[in-house]
């Protein structure tokens, strides 16, 4: 947002109600000019005049946010609800702080919908940002029904699932299992759109991460990262986000590369009151600065925000801690004068240009008690250039582009102590023949992974709104390009000193790796859609549908064909039979882009010892080896394909709302590591002397003497994952209790997840490392699939507590949690094989009626894993406490208590799951204008 000519702004529709009052200060009543008015979620707005007034024209009957703002004053959010026609009076008064508005909202909407949509959203203003203790937009969206509130910090990697139970899923729990190092939580996450100021961030060329294989060892070298799901939502300060938009439901054709829902972030970029907070409690502090200024005459404005924060994760037990800043220049140009269709005099064109900035650090140093020899450390540096321009062709047509670069220097290390016997090693990177070395004794393993993700993005759009067959529409059209890629300097570390040493002679090392050798990833979209409102008799109904085609090119590039293609119909739709009442529903398939790191995985390696003589004396041992490679690349990888449906209600009760939905989302074809059967040949050779103690090393005798068959699996990335995501979502805003001056306002969840693989397990790497190295074994078993269940029932109530007069807002926030289930949904007797795998790499099926039979007596084993299900702890609660209050010269402080009762929930016991509750933390934060050195 930004300073606006002292005119009306746009006149969304040609029919409807007005809406007129007068805007005045709140201590002196004197009329307020300048006070942009506007409908939220529309463009629908105006400017007050000398005398503080303003009308808005056309506004669609139903509840609104009316929003009311100026430079120097809280913004005020008035919930009105507009009739079919005529003119409804609403006089706004605002006041320096939003805690001495009468009108005041410090959490998430009921009905709030999100700018230019119609399927169920959460709308997360300022007001409520600041009573919240978020350090990152993931504490923000605590709001949001069915996520967990959480204590303020930056202790780990932050991401945020949908409408997901996170099962901790078994699905990847084994290094050979059905679909490595992949669970509901990361597929949610990973399928969740991030917005920021109009531009989508992206996680698919992140490639910080050690990959499946290497063995258990390797989990002892590990670092943050937010690989493999979501971006890391702690690069996103609280301080600095002016609006949020969570859109759940159905989102317009807008919006692509999603599978789970749309999280639209606005930032504080306008011309605001030069303010700084700091925060403080005993794990994090934070500071940040927002201050905006219009300078250069008339259409220019520039703002400047600035945030840096701290975390100690354990103080007093270790010295780990995670530390941020960010920091953003804003600039806005209005070009030009334009007539709009209500007359008023409208910017031609308008420029808005972002600079941003963030690094993000995870620091875990040594601990010479509990982890000596192991630490990691982790930093994410990201700059981005985004520019949006918005052009208007007369009435009410519009064009825009909005085009950004952004790019991220990660880098990051670990290191941990190994303990190895001494075994034969090749670093050969190309297949063959070689004579290796020998490794062993005690050792620090270190390895670095450097990436350099890259991201662009260009959009152009045309908008207009016109009527025709007694309705008023909004059109839409657009056309995306985006690249990715990746070219850090990748995988690396000493081949004298590898990172695993869970090796058995077959399965190799992963090898180091360039990143730059990787190709980028192109999609285009293009897309169409309408929103129109018509009248229906004394109903009215309003129809959002459009089309979306996404498409995957070859080559990393946008002239090659296209890899693959999924066209997206979307539809949302709204009745109201009564003002008081909506009904809404909505369809749509939606689409996500595979990663980087899945469409172009690393060759993955095996060596196989074909002479292994070690002898005392270091010049007379002999280490031959044989390195295999294979390409796990999958030429069939494709979009993840979603389906997303729900209907719900809303009702307008007194000055509250309640609305219920009631939803059901799948993705198909989530991608995830499988594995495939392969075989390769292990050569044995006669020695010319294996005579020890005369100096003289052997050398081989060729041809080999004997040949064998070593079974293999390829870890080949498949869409492979089905997951069904369904359940009921309330939120409520009850009626104020005026002698009391306190509102209660209720979130809640009842939400079930199944997660589905098609992948095949072949036992553990133990049992499957004996089927390789003896060729006494020539079958062994295998399993197909496997099924996740997980079930969480939540509610959040907050009692806010406000008296104006006294510029103080005090909320309680009680979380309950009800229910939480895992289940596996898996056969694990003696009968639950699917069939056997030979030494050749083949898979034979055995029918389910012959299973018993005595030939398959060696493959009746029971399936191993963890036994399940698992009951949930009984149901638990905790209590926060925060108190907002104004400070002279403008200032405003907050003190809260997280978890006030410290409870810690239960432990793990048995087959009934533990929930941990974080201990009780207090803080406060302070917030004051810094007018004088910004100026105002």
């Amino acid at each position: 947002m930004a300073v606006l000519p002292s005119a009306s702004i746009q006149a969304q529709a040609r029919t409807g109600a007005s809406i007129a009052g007068q805007v005045s200060d709140e201590a002196t009543s004197a009329p307020l000019t300048g006070v942009l008015v506007a409908i939220e979620g529309t463009t629908i707005a105006a400017l007050t005049d000398e005398g503080g007034r303003y009308r808005l024209e056309g506004v669609p009957r139903g509840p609104w946010i009316l929003r009311a703002q100026r430079i120097g004053l809280a913004t005020a959010r008035v919930r009105i609800t507009v009739p079919p026609e005529g003119t409804l009076t609403r006089d706004i008064a605002l006041s320096v702080s939003a805690l001495r508005l009468e009108d005041i909202t410090v959490t998430a909407d009921a009905v709030s919908r999100a700018e230019g949509e119609l399927g169920t959203a959460s709308v997360i203003e300022r007001d409520a940002i600041e009573h919240i203790t978020a350090t990152s937009l993931a504490g923000v969206l605590q709001l949001v029904p069915g996520i967990s509130t959480r204590a303020p910090g930056l202790g780990d990697v932050e991401q945020i699932a949908l409408r997901t139970v996170p099962t901790g899923s078994s699905l990847g729990a084994l290094s050979n299992d059905a679909g490595v190092g992949r669970n509901s939580a990361d597929l949610s996450a990973f399928g969740t759109l991030i917005v920021l100021d109009g531009v989508p961030l992206s996680n698919n060329a992140n490639l910080q991460s050690l990959g499946p294989r290497g063995g258990a060892d390797l989990q002892l070298l590990s670092f943050a990262t937010a690989a493999n799901g979501g971006i890391d939502l702690r690069r996103i300060p609280a301080a600095v986000i002016e609006r949020v938009e969570v859109i759940r439901g159905v989102p317009s054709v807008r919006y692509g590369d999603l599978t789970q829902g749309a999280i639209v972030v606005e930032t504080r970029a306008a011309p605001v009151l030069p303010i700084a907070e700091a925060k403080l409690d005993e794990r994090t502090f934070e500071s940040s600065v927002v201050g905006g200024h219009a300078f250069g005459g008339p259409g220019h404005a520039g703002t400047m925000t600035f945030d840096v924060a701290r975390t100690r994760v354990e103080p007093g037990v270790s010295d780990d801690e995670s530390t941020r800043f960010s920091g953003q220049l804003a600039h806005r140009t209005e070009v030009g004068r334009n007539q709009a269709a209500t007359g008023a005099s409208e910017p031609k064109l308008i420029l808005d240009t972002r600079f941003d900035v963030f690094q993000l650090v995870d620091n875990r140093p040594e601990n010479p008690i509990v982890r000596p020899g192991r630490a990691s450390r982790t930093r994410d540096t990201g700059v981005r250039v985004s520019e949006r321009a918005r052009l208007r062709l007369g009435g009410d047509s519009r064009l825009s582009f909005t085009g950004s670069l952004s790019r991220i220097d990660q880098e990051s290390t670990s290191r941990a102590p190994k303990v190895s016997g001494v075994q034969p090693f090749t670093p050969a990177r190309s297949a063959g023949r070689n004579e290796g070395f020998y490794i062993g004794g005690t050792y620090l393993a270190e390895v670095e992974l450097d990436g350099t993700p890259w991201l662009g993005f260009g959009r152009l759009e045309w908008e207009d709104r016109t009527r025709w067959l007694s309705a008023d529409h909004q059109l839409l059209a657009g056309v995306e390009f985006r690249r990715e890629w990746n070219n850090g300097a990748g995988f690396q570390f000493d081949p004298q000193f590898p990172p695993s040493i869970g090796w058995n002679g077959v399965h190799g090392y992963d090898r180091t790796r360039t990143f730059d050798e990787i190709p980028a990833v192109a999609t285009s979209a293009f897309y169409v859609g309408d929103r129109a409102s018509l009248p229906l008799g004394s109903w009215s109904a309003t129809v959002q549908a459009g089309l979306r085609l996404d498409l995957l090119h070859e080559g990393g590039s946008w002239f090659g064909g296209a890899r693959d293609q999924v066209i997206q119909p979307r539809i949302n739709a709204q009745v109201e039979p009564r003002p008081w009442l909506r009904l809404r529903g909505g369809w749509g398939r939606v689409a996500k882009t595979p990663a980087v790191g899945d469409l172009y995985p690393a060759l993955q390696y095996f060596d196989l010892v074909n002479v292994n003589f070690f002898a005392n004396d270091p010049a007379e041992r002999l280490a031959v080896l044989t390195t295999f490679t294979r390409d796990p690349t999958n030429p069939e990888l494709g979009f993840s394909e979603g389906t997303k449906a729900e209907a719900g209600f809303e009702i307008d009760v007194g000055e509250g709302a309640v609305a219920v939905t009631a939803f059901r989302d799948r993705i198909d074809g989530g991608v995830g590591i499988g594995s495939v059967p392969d075989f390769i040949t292990r050569d044995f050779f006669a020695l010319t002397d294996s005579t020890t103690g005369n100096g003289i090393r052997p050398e081989i005798i060729l041809p080999a003497t004997s040949t064998d068959t070593v079974p293999v699996l390829i870890d080949r990335p498949r869409n492979m994952f089905d997951q069904v995501n369904r359940g009921i979502e309330l939120t409520a805003a009850l009626p104020r209790i005026a002698p009391l001056a306190t509102q209660l306002y209720i979130t809640g969840s009842w939400l079930e997840t199944r997660t589905a693989s098609e992948g095949r397990f072949f036992g553990t790497p133990l049992r499957f490392s004996d089927f390789q190295l003896s060729q006494r074994h020539e079958r062994s078993p295998y399993w197909e699939g496997l099924t996740e269940r997980g079930e969480a029932m939540m509610f959040l109530y907050r009692f806010i507590h406000h008296q104006p007069d006294l510029g103080l807002v005090a909320t309680l926030t009680v979380q309950h949690n009800v229910r939480n289930e895992i289940e596996d949904i898996v056969a694990r007797d003696t009968l639950a094989f699917a069939g056997y795998m030979t030494r050749a790499g083949e898979l034979v099926p055995v029918p389910a009626e012959r299973r018993s039979d005595p030939e398959y007596a060696d493959l009746r084993v029971s399936r191993s894993g963890r036994s399940l299900p698992l009951h949930g702890p009984a149901p638990d609660w905790m209590v926060h406490f925060q108190v907002s209050k104004t400070l002279p010269l403008d200032g405003q402080l907050r003190v809260w208590a997280f978890n006030f009762f410290d409870r810690r929930g239960q432990p793990w016991e048995g087959d009934r799951l533990g929930r941990l509750y974080p201990p009780v933390r207090f803080g406060a934060e302070v917030t004051f204008p810094t007018a004088g050195f910004f100026g105002r």
